[in-house]
């Protein structure tokens, strides 16, 4: 995600210089990266000692604005808003950040404003949720994900008690009801509260399919008002056929395509930073086919559409990180891992672009 979130923001910035810890030392690599500085420990770990060095970093390289790349940085610039003298990159409050980043607080808060979830328990150990499925108070299929990781970690579907045989080590265990229907994304550039622009798409059979959803941006705005939201802020849903949705969880962050995001003409970054209008974006029913089918579609390029045809544009200017990640070399992040313990079971597919 650090590559793709790099690439938004070559957009906008001439001069890109990455901090970061030695697992994301390959972005160096890439052309919009000028100088890559190692920080010395994980974000999760950094303290008002690193965002100190951070912000002299800053200073000493002439560096207009400091921006956030995942979870664990927008994090850490909106627990030491004070240690910062360098503008940084509008991001929610930390109390607000903590409450959206955890699966069950987000439910909660959801309930808590008549929002639309689906029915959810909380489990201590494995045992205890298979003892509530057995006694028929967990209805198959559900379900069961950690409360705070990301990027599909630890998320499984149990349709059956063959599905609940061996163990999962993390705790505590969430169980939601499954919905049938298809995922929906929506993600949305705030301002003291205010939702500024947004863009939505479900999953098409080789893609995305960029779709327009008025009833849920009624629902997101009563999240951003009540916390007073700035910056980032993603959801992700369910749909039912029937047009009703959920809420499932929230993403106080940069997303994995803002990139293509940008292509597209829905710069998130210049418009927080200039308070321009973000635009309408690519119409109702656009598709844009993954990385794997965009590659072999552009052998006939008068089949791809107008934001294909960027993308593959964009791919040819920075050609090398591409294809270490295509060849395998380049360290994916994991999540954190809870201590002495160890996720058994596997992240969720993930389709690039």
């Amino acid at each position: 995600m650090e590559y793709r979130i790099l690439k938004a923001v070559s957009s906008y910035f001439d001069d890109i210089h990455i901090i970061g810890t030695g697992d994301g030392s390959w972005l160096r690599h890439s052309r919009h990266c000028r100088a890559f500085h190692d920080l010395g420990k994980p974000f999760a770990l950094a303290g008002p000692g690193e965002a100190s060095t951070i912000d002299s970093y800053a200073k000493d390289h002439q560096i207009s604005c400091i921006l956030p790349t995942c979870g664990h940085t927008t994090r850490f610039l909106a627990a030491y808003p004070d240690s910062f003298e360098t503008p940084c990159f509008p991001v929610p409050a930390g109390q607000a950040f903590d409450l959206l980043n955890n699966k069950l607080t987000f439910y909660q808060l959801c309930r808590d404003l008549d929002l639309p979830v689906p029915g959810t328990r909380i489990f201590e150990t494995w045992s205890e949720l298979r003892a509530a499925a057995a006694t028929g108070a967990l209805i198959y299929p559900f379900i069961v994900k950690p409360t705070n990781l990301d990027g599909g970690w630890g998320v499984r579907r149990i349709n059956g008690p063959e599905d609940l045989l061996g163990r999962i080590d993390y705790s505590p265990i969430l169980a939601q009801d499954f919905i049938p229907g298809r995922d929906l994304c929506v993600f949305y550039l705030c301002e003291r509260g205010e939702i500024t622009g947004q863009v939505a798409y479900t999953f098409a059979r080789h893609g995305i399919r960029f779709v327009r959803r008025p009833n849920v941006n009624a629902f997101s705005r009563v999240v951003a008002a009540h916390l007073k939201l700035d910056g980032v802020i993603g959801f992700d849903l369910r749909e039912r056929a029937d047009g009703q949705v959920f809420f499932i969880e929230s993403n106080p962050r940069f997303w994995f395509r803002m990139d293509v995001m940008t292509l597209a003409g829905l710069d998130f970054i210049r418009a927080a930073l200039t308070k321009e209008a973000l635009g309408k974006g690519p119409p109702d029913g656009l598709e844009l086919r993954n990385r794997g089918r965009l590659f072999k579609a552009a052998v006939l390029p008068w089949r791809l559409n107008w934001l294909e045809r960027r993308v593959i544009r964009e791919l040819a200017r920075d050609p090398v990180l591409p294809l270490l990640e295509m060849l395998g070399r380049t360290k994916p992040a994991g999540p954190p891992l809870p201590r002495d313990q160890t996720i058994v079971t596997i992240p969720a597919n993930v389709t690039p672009y």
